[in-house]
């Protein structure tokens, strides 16, 4: 369990995939993960305090929790990512809960840190050909080219917005 966060980590998630891909060998549910990074929190850690980057931290989870049903997990699997399994869920409505997550997120007030907060956010479901942990990793390599495809647009637009 991760302490700051209060919720299961790494090793955790990594336990729950290779059980739910067992289960999902029997019941065929629908699953997705989406793999989500905190955009510029070590910036943030540097430029405003640990302080205040245990608070964006913690509202990140608030609103993630509050996005996300019962039946679906959370883990914190680094020290700004996330991951999350959606269940009876598809890629594609996994892509409108994350469409969701980011406006509430955004919608949040970060006065501490001067505006709004964003995360960098891939998604994969598994299929014939990709199991659950090979999803997660997709999921993985997805979110980091969403977060490099902003680091360009803020480097062309002059380094302004969230790093």
């Amino acid at each position: 369990m991760d302490p700051l966060a209060e919720l299961p980590d790494a090793d955790d998630f990594q336990a729950l995939l290779a059980r739910e891909e067992l289960r999902r060998g029997r019941t065929n549910e629908q699953l997705a993960v989406a793999m989500l990074d905190i955009d510029g929190l070590r910036r943030l850690n540097r430029e405003h305090g640990a302080s205040a980057g245990t608070r964006v931290l913690r509202v990140c989870v608030t609103t993630l929790r509050s996005t996300l049903r019962a039946v679906d997990d959370l883990a914190r699997v680094g020290p700004d990512e996330f991951a999350v399994l959606l269940h009876g869920t598809d890629a594609r409505s996994a892509g409108i809960w994350a469409d969701r997550f980011e406006d509430d997120l955004v919608a949040e007030s970060f006065e501490l840190v001067g505006g709004p907060v964003t995360c960098s956010i891939g998604i994969a479901s598994p299929s014939d050909e990709l199991n659950l942990i090979q999803a997660a990793a997709k999921a993985h390599r997805r979110m980091e080219v969403v977060q490099t495809m902003r680091k360009l647009r803020r480097m062309r637009d002059g380094g302004t917005g969230p790093a």
